[in-house]
């Protein structure tokens, strides 16, 4: 029961945005029904601090993750999963992107009143340096970066140099990639999908275009939904075990992510209609990239991006069984290292990269794609208010959650990770957590202080 229930939901840990599910009912605030067992397995349920994970586990703390390792069980946010945020290449295959052979360190110019920066939060109103450190929102690390130099640096829950999974906010790596593409005139964003990736063709992806797929605007029913991921049935569960090699829990076979794609079905509304958040468009766009370069995604990124920066570490991606890298959610680095991924968008570009990697053209084609209308009523525009309080976006673009008026684009992870780059600012902020859906934990509030201490510190 326990590995068909984790197949279930095999996807929703490692790629679900935390603002969008929640393991918790809303309407009695208590946990569903039969997840009590699976809370009850050791390590599930969340009673070490963070700052354990600065320090080496014991052997045995090790043996008993690694034994009851499963992606419901990492799901639940709890002791085990804090080894499997900083550790998952230990537990599913990688590769590796390698950064520029020559390092380039970062100034550090500590601002104290970022740290002073209020929030209204469920614990009460907070000062950033509260939060940080409040046990309740279990965040590891969290950095800002201004014109290129640290303003602001906190690690509660991880060391410096030590890697963590991006999740979601991954999805940033690859709508960069694809956005170089189009930049290059290698891809036509209004060209039918299956126009790169011709294993969709014959299906009803024929139909949609490129910039749907970016946009999550696909018309087809592989959105990511707490209705969809707990369906046995669903495309999206079938997915999702397929590109981990499990079975399909409804038939018992395991399955290639290709075909399972190739099934997909059409919604009542046309392509370009809603945003309708879903990994499968990013694993699609992945394929796309692999199939024009010709080449690994990890070699790719490494040639276009990590190649070029003077980062401290490589950039580690898991793979489908396939060999597949599933950058939608499953890439690794150090905080500091995610940070300069950003500032690659901004005008202090050259304290973190050798050559330009993110040129105006670039930028200028994630604004133009950006969807206003099919942003409206989405689930994340439902959801904002609660990640950045006042500060409203308003359109998706290029595999960003939300692009802001003022040009500000942001994307977030499951279990609370997030990346915000705001090019007009020349600022980024990044964090890194493992907060679960459960017994109070959930709440994400770094968007909304990070925001406001790029608004302060440009004085507008």
């Amino acid at each position: 029961m326990k590995k068909k229930i984790a197949q279930v939901v095999i996807g929703l840990s490692l790629v679900m945005p935390m603002e969008t599910f929640s393991l918790v009912s809303e309407s009695t605030g208590k946990t569903p029904a039969g997840l009590e067992k699976f809370l009850s397995v050791s390590g599930a349920r969340t009673t070490l601090p963070v700052d354990k994970a600065k320090k080496p586990y014991s052997n045995e703390f090790i043996k008993e993750a690694r034994e009851n390792f499963d992606n419901f069980h990492l799901q639940m946010g709890g002791d085990h999963a804090l080894y499997y945020n900083m550790h998952l290449s230990e537990f599913l295959p990688s590769s590796d992107s390698l950064p520029n052979e020559t390092y380039m360190p970062l100034k550090t110019k500590i601002n104290k009143k970022i740290g002073k920066i209020t929030v209204q939060t469920g614990q009460g109103e907070l000062t950033l340096d509260e939060y940080a450190n409040h046990p309740m929102f279990r965040l590891q690390g969290l950095m800002m970066i201004h014109k290129g130099e640290i303003v602001y640096e906190n690690y509660p829950g991880m060391n410096p140099n030590d890697k963590h999974v991006w999740m979601s906010a991954a999805k940033s790596t690859v709508g960069l990639v694809i956005t170089q593409l189009i930049a290059e005139g290698k891809v036509d964003p209004e060209k039918s999908i299956t126009k790169y990736v011709p294993q969709l063709k014959g299906t009803n992806w024929d139909g949609v275009k490129t910039i749907n797929v970016l946009n999550h605007t696909t018309g087809l029913d592989l959105e990511e939904t707490g209705a969809s991921i707990l369906n046995p049935e669903s495309e999206v569960v079938r997915f999702f075990s397929a590109t981990f090699g499990a079975a399909n829990p409804a038939t018992g076979k395991v399955e290639n992510w290709i075909d399972v794609l190739r099934d997909a079905k059409k919604l009542d509304e046309a392509p370009g209609t809603q945003f309708r958040y879903s990994s499968p468009n990013t694993l699609v766009l992945i394929q796309m990239a692999e199939n024009i370069e010709g080449i690994s995604w990890a070699k790719l990124f490494q040639e276009r991006v990590w190649g070029k920066m003077g980062a401290r570490m490589s950039a580690t991606h898991n793979l489908t069984p396939e060999g597949t890298a599933t950058a939608f959610g499953l890439t690794a680095t150090t905080l500091e290292d995610m940070a300069r991924f950003g500032m690659l968008f901004t005008p202090s570009w050259k304290k973190t990269a050798h050559e330009k990697v993110v040129n105006d053209e670039v930028l200028k084609i994630i604004y133009e794609g950006q969807d206003k209308k099919a942003f409206i009523g989405s689930a994340k525009a439902k959801s904002a208010p609660s990640v950045f309080g006042e500060f409203k976006p308003v359109a998706v673009s290029h595999q960003f959650d939300y692009i802001f008026e003022d040009g500000a684009m942001f994307k977030s992870g499951n279990l609370g990770q997030g990346i915000y780059i705001d090019p007009a600012r020349d600022f980024v902020g990044v964090y890194f957590s493992t907060n679960p859906y459960i017994d109070g934990y959930g709440e994400v509030k770094a968007p909304e202080y990070i925001r406001k201490a790029a608004i302060e510190l440009s004085g507008k």
